[in-house]
């Protein structure tokens, strides 16, 4: 418990210190000299934590995103615009994790083409569009600007948005992935990469162009992006995309590159257009590379079973044919019918006695048992023949079957010695039960071979409780009670 507590603490102030200079950053360094903020990163610490982390502590988060808010605000805005704008991006954030999660039945999979449209749709769309309302009120009244309300929707829509999908996606496929390690990904080709695509991010956004229109010149890094996608994978893709945006954020605010030949509005405008683009086509062709090759591998596999396969039929015939004359033997020896009654034999009244016992333990439902046997058989034997006694077991046998439930196993267990595991019965039942099978045994003339026999039973009961716990214990106590019933004279019952 203590350990969890200081888990907890110590992801709280991680948390915390993310949340600070992310937002420090935002503030200082991420936002036009006009005012016109580019990326609000600090939000997707907050939704990222609400995806992560389970709901028994988010309270805490939420009290921690609000005092880091009023840190990271301190300085830019008073305390009250400070715990409204903590409010708005906390209020951003739940909604959003809230809706991705039950539409994704509170499974996490950035590289699942359906998780990653909700999370464009929810966390990049609906709800930054909501929450920028809110913001946006916030600016016009209680600030002093020349901007409008519509431009300062615009500005906290698209800042929110680029700031979750610029870090979210990145932070939880790095949760996500137990294996990852910077050195396994610093590998010569990924040091090649790296080194060329800062290269020409520097060459082309430190250039000042004198053109008219927007150029073209930034789309060739959503090809070289693609290629890097399709070599290194969607995280090593997002960390060096990472790198590309802040060089060309640093250039642009400082209106060099090719953004900067429009007005302080239209460079931010362009600028968030292009960062969106690169990410979205990272995560989305990312997603579908790693669902073709998991469906290539698949088929690479099934190929191999069945080549596998074919290649050894004609050896796993003859295996097969031998396991199954094996079988049919094993089969003929654990048959579970009595031969001669044609009711369950002790075998499968032992398996069954012992499985009857552990689902009574594991339910905590009720189980008896009732063994009993015929009063005096030898004498039926000796005076009338084994072919006669043969045929009043099968008779005694068919009237006791009749007489209980289907549910009911009724085995023979010696040579006039049976058994009935009765599931879901108490002691009282049995006893009800026991009563009518004596009476109904007793008043019954068996016609056999055209003589009148009468015969008896004598009968032992037994009930799972807490003396009778095990097989041996529920058996002996009824073979117990059988042979007291014997001794008291036979034909009764002894429980």
């Amino acid at each position: 418990m203590e350990l969890s507590k200081v888990k907890l603490f110590w992801t709280i102030f991680l948390i915390s210190f993310s949340y600070i200079i992310l937002g420090k950053l935002s503030i200082s360094y991420i936002t036009m000299p006009e005012g016109i903020a580019i990326v609000w990163l600090p939000n997707a610490i907050i939704l990222s934590t609400f995806l992560l982390r389970p709901r028994n502590e988010w309270l805490w988060y939420i009290c921690t995103f609000l005092i880091s808010e009023i840190i990271a605000d301190l300085g830019s805005f008073t305390l009250i615009q400070s715990i409204q704008f903590g409010l708005i991006n906390i209020f951003e954030g739940l909604l959003a994790a809230l809706l991705i999660q039950r539409f994704n039945k509170n499974t996490i999979n950035f590289k699942n083409i359906k998780y990653l449209l909700t999370f464009i749709i929810f966390a990049l769309t609906i709800v930054p569009s909501i929450t920028a309302i809110l913001g946006a009120l916030v600016y016009v009244t209680q600030i002093e600007t020349q901007t409008n309300f519509l431009e300062f929707w615009r500005v906290w829509f698209f800042g929110d948005a680029l700031g979750l999908l610029l870090l979210v996606p990145l932070i939880v496929l790095i949760s996500q992935n137990k294996n990852f390690s910077l050195g396994k990904m610093i590998k010569l080709e990924s040091i090649f990469m790296i080194l060329i695509t800062i290269s020409l991010a520097t060459v082309i956004f430190s250039t000042e162009l004198k053109l008219g229109v927007l150029p073209s010149t930034p789309m060739i890094f959503l090809l070289i992006f693609m290629w890097i996608t399709y070599r290194k994978g969607i995280i090593f893709s997002m960390n060096l995309a990472m790198v590309v945006v802040c060089i060309v954020v640093y250039f642009t605010i400082h209106h060099v590159g090719p953004f900067s030949i429009f007005s302080a509005t239209l460079n931010t405008l362009y600028l968030q257009e292009f960062i969106s683009t690169l990410v979205v086509l990272i995560l989305f062709f990312g997603v579908l590379l790693k669902e073709i090759k998991e469906k290539n591998i698949l088929l690479l596999r099934t190929n191999f079973k069945l080549k596998k396969l074919s290649k050894n039929l004609e050896k796993r015939v003859n295996e097969k044919t031998k396991s199954l004359e094996d079988a049919n033997e094993k089969l003929k020896f654990l048959a579970t019918t009595d031969f001669l009654t044609e009711i369950y034999n002790r075998r499968f009244f032992d398996e069954s006695l012992n499985n009857e016992i552990e689902k009574a333990q594991r339910y905590n439902s009720s189980l008896s048992f009732i063994m009993f046997d015929i009063d005096y058989f030898k004498n039926v034997n000796d005076t009338f023949g084994h072919n006669v006694g043969d045929k009043v077991l099968i008779s005694l046998t068919k009237l006791i079957k009749e007489n209980i439930r289907k549910i009911d196993i009724f085995s023979r267990i010696g040579g006039e010695e049976f058994v009935i595991i009765l599931p879901n019965t108490d002691l009282e039942k049995t006893k009800e039960l026991a009563i009518k099978l004596k009476d109904l045994v007793e008043n019954h003339v068996l016609i056999i071979d055209n003589q009148e026999i009468r015969i008896t039973i004598s009968l032992g009961l037994s009930t799972f409780n807490e003396n009778n716990q095990t097989y041996n214990e529920i058996f002996k106590t009824a073979d117990t009670n059988l042979y007291e019933a014997k001794r008291k004279g036979r034909n009764i019952i002894v429980s």
